[in-house]
């Protein structure tokens, strides 16, 4: 079994492989990576020439696949497609965390970190090529100097940072989209989905950044959404299409289920979950950027606890795919005269729904301010040393 690389993504620096059976995201330290190194010594002078914008040498991470793989899957749409998977994997949980512990840990926050350089050695090694929209070239590969984007810290992607419940669920779904000769139409969907997803995690823009660049970003999440819930055909994806996947959501937490937030919708008045709510608030966000409404910076905010809406989104579409992808725990606990089988069953299933309890906590902070975020968490660990004193 051979192996080539497609992409070179010179902002991360990965710890393990991320698989599938025909293309995987692979360190350059990978054996398969180090196979074609010692073939092809062009190859390696590629990957030895990247660095970052201080001149420090870095090994970057890529993209590879199987030469053996089914056509479809050597269109440029299926590689695109994994790479979107891996940042809807890598993106929402990182912000869902940024939201709970508030702090400044070291997390892939946007998909740019996972963006590709446009520049890739050529199949029979010998040059590098550039094939982009807006450019067609070759070179000799001993004049390359490669670059990390100079809008980024280079950061470290740890495979137990994915969330791999929602990743295993989205390999399993590339594969039926690219190798059925006729896809289901909602997993056409959730591609098209995805790739906005994509698009609305990159950086909204650099050193210019403007407010209208944040509003540009909630305008493609919301987008991400209604082509996820969209019927097909002549069908349509509208707000109540959102609305109702959301509340279908299998909630860990089922206090998230109860119908107490009001919406103004269709001239009256509805109670809906916070999901919903939620929402809705991005739908009047994106109404307000893209029709040229008079905006704010408090636009692009979550009333009352002032947190950015688009980290919110990134939150919120996760928690649309549980339902959409039927993320639930469907195995059957063991014989209850087995401990060790049900011990195990029960860290299994821990595992699994760790992601959706911390994207559902996430959600809850959403009408929480981050000041009353800091002084109920000092409150708690006060409560937890008071406990610990009376103990002793």
């Amino acid at each position: 079994m051979t192996w080539e690389p497609i992409w070179a993504l010179p902002n991360i620096d990965l710890d393990e492989p991320v698989n599938s059976e025909s293309i995987a995201l692979v360190p350059s330290t990978d054996p398969r990576v180090q196979e074609l190194v010692r073939q092809h010594r062009n190859f390696e002078t590629f990957l030895n020439q990247f660095q970052d914008t201080h001149n420090n040498c870095i090994d970057p991470t890529l993209i590879i696949r199987r030469t053996d793989a089914p056509e479809p899957l050597h269109l440029s749409d299926a590689a695109a497609s994994f790479r979107d998977l891996i940042v809807a994997s890598t993106v929402p949980i990182a912000r869902s965390r940024d939201i709970i512990y508030n702090n400044s840990i070291e997390r892939i926050r946007y998909s740019s970190f996972l963006s590709t350089y446009p520049w890739m050695i050529d199949r029979n090694y010998e040059h590098i090529i550039a094939h982009t929209p807006a450019v067609l070239a070759v070179h000799n590969v001993d004049q390359f100097t490669g670059h990390s984007s100079p809008d980024l810290s280079r950061s470290s992607l740890r495979r137990r940072d994915l969330d791999e419940p929602l990743l295993q669920e989205l390999l399993r779904r590339w594969s039926a989209r690219y190798l059925t000769a006729r896809p289901e139409w909602s997993d056409v969907a959730l591609f098209r989905s995805l790739n906005m997803v994509n698009q609305a995690c990159l950086i909204p823009a650099g050193a210019d950044a403007v407010l209208h660049d944040y509003g540009r970003a909630i305008a493609l999440w919301s987008a991400a959404f209604e082509i996820l819930v969209h019927p097909g055909a002549s069908g349509q994806a509208n707000l109540n299409k959102v609305l109702e996947l959301l509340e279908s959501v299998p909630w860990t937490d089922r206090k998230l289920a109860f119908r107490r937030y009001r919406i103004d919708y269709r001239r009256q008045t509805v109670r809906k979950n916070l999901g919903c709510w939620l929402y809705h608030r991005i739908h009047l966000c994106r109404n307000a950027f893209m029709h040229g409404n008079p905006v704010r910076t408090s636009t692009l905010q979550v009333p009352k606890s002032r947190r950015p809406l688009f980290y919110h989104a990134a939150v919120l579409y996760r928690l649309a795919l549980t339902s959409f992808l039927s993320l639930a725990w469907k195995e059957t606990a063991p014989e209850c005269d087995d401990p060790v089988a049900l011990g195990e069953y029960a860290a299994r299933r821990w595992e699994f729904q760790e992601p959706q309890r911390g994207f559902e906590n996430a959600l809850k902070l959403c009408r929480t301010s981050v000041e009353q975020q800091r002084r109920d968490r000092e409150r708690q660990i006060n409560e937890v040393r008071r406990r610990g004193e009376r103990r002793h």
